[in-house]
C-alpha cells in the first residue's frame, strides 16, 4: 500500500500480523504500526502493508 491510502486507526496485515496504524509519514512512505498480538510499535515501509477490508471497523460495504 501507499502512505496516502493509510490513516491512523486503520487495521492492516503485515509481517508482524494484524496491526493498527498509529502514524503515517507520507514523505518517506513509512508508517508506525502497533501489533495487536503483543502491542509492540514498529516503523515499517508502507509497501510491506497489506490491506484487509474485513478488518476495518464499521465497514459494512465489504459484506
Amino acid at each position: 500500500m501507499q502512505a496516502k491510502e493509510l490513516k491512523p486507526g486503520m487495521r492492516v496485515e503485515c509481517q508482524h500480523g494484524i496491526s493498527e496504524i498509529i502514524d503515517v509519514d507520507q514523505t518517506h512512505n513509512t508508517a508506525i504500526i502497533e501489533s495487536m498480538a503483543d502491542h509492540r510499535r514498529v516503523n515499517i515501509n508502507c509497501d510491506d502493508i497489506l490491506d484487509q477490508p474485513q478488518l476495518h471497523t464499521g465497514c459494512d460495504s465489504y459484506y
